[in-house]
């Protein structure tokens, strides 16, 4: 992401320890802007739910992440009320489908080339066995018609959270070099409720300690710790209520098209990953190479620098 959002370094491990190579560093985007879309929650207990989340992400957006207020577009699928927090009554109108392609056409018109945009994406969703769909109010909107919205967006830093059920199928729609895309599910029948939108809000809203985050293990924060965070904290919400998992996480960022469920390697074998106790995470090579690029301003900075090996 940046030079100016480069998160202070750690040397978390013994002097001795292997270290990962550093990621490049990119220069910072001129302009954060995002879109904060949920579509209809369902009954009030779920409004209570996906409010929750889009006050953390718009938060921790807002107050940690460089999102000015004014370039965070947020879209909710009803009248805001009184009771709701300051991100519901900030919406920018109700979450239609009109709505929706508004919001991304002047997003479109103000972008820069040097410009960042995060699009999330909350909600319900269902799949008729040719398409996946994003229930809002009013007529729903496919998995294509979402992707063609975004098709010929240009700008340094796109990346998308797409967290819900059936949401595997957009990895196709959105894909495009130099583009993150992650979604809450694989493009299959992974049609329940998922728990991914609700632990993304809390790792952008509400943080973990910089140790617990840095899951790749080379001393930066960055978009793919992100990921895997989510994901671990998700496999661990199956894993802690004896549930069999019905969703899981992807992220493609190499523009194929084709998600890959990278939390695989760097999860142990009690939460369906392949790490074994002691050993070193592997550095990504396909999928996940772009997001370990894209560096994460963190709330709770390491106490000393980290030195290369080579100072």
């Amino acid at each position: 992401m940046t030079a100016a959002w480069l998160l202070p370094l750690l040397l978390l491990a013994a002097e001795d320890a292997p270290a990962l190579p550093a990621p490049e560093i990119s220069t910072a985007p001129a302009t954060r802007r995002a879109i904060v879309l949920c579509g209809l929650p369902g009954d009030a207990d779920h409004r209570k739910l996906f409010g929750e989340s889009v006050e953390l992400l718009y938060g921790g957006l807002t107050n940690q992440h460089g999102f000015k207020a004014e370039n965070v577009h947020v879209l909710w699928p009803d009248a805001a009320l009184e009771k709701d927090g300051p991100a519901v009554k900030a919406t920018r109108g109700v979450s239609t489908r009109e709505t929706v392609a508004k919001s991304v056409e002047e997003i479109r018109t103000a972008l820069a080339p040097s410009d960042a945009l995060w699009v999330f994406v909350l909600g319900h969703g269902h799949y008729d066995a040719r398409q996946s769909w994003l229930n809002l109010p009013g007529p729903d909107i496919s998995h294509v018609e979402f992707g063609k919205l975004f098709a010929d967006l240009k700008c340094k830093e796109q990346v998308f959270f797409i967290t819900t059920p059936c949401s595997g199928f957009y990895l196709k729609a959105l894909a495009q070099p130099g583009r993150i895309v992650i979604t809450a599910t694989e493009p299959d029948l992974e049609v329940n409720e998922t728990n991914y939108p609700h632990k993304l809000a809390k790792a952008i809203g509400s943080p973990p300690s910089y140790g617990e985050f840095d899951l790749d293990q080379d001393r930066h924060v960055t978009l793919l710790d992100l990921y895997l965070w989510t994901a671990r904290e998700t496999a661990q919400e199956y894993v802690s209520g004896e549930l069999a998992a019905t969703e899981h996480a992807q992220i493609d960022d190499s523009g194929d098209g084709r998600g890959t469920e990278l939390q695989i390697d760097y999860l142990p074998e009690a939460l369906g990953g392949r790490l074994r106790a002691g050993a070193n995470p592997p550095i990504p090579k396909g999928d996940g190479n772009l997001a370990r690029k894209v560096f994460l301003d963190w709330p709770l900075s390491p106490p000393a620098p980290f030195i290369g090996q080579d100072e």
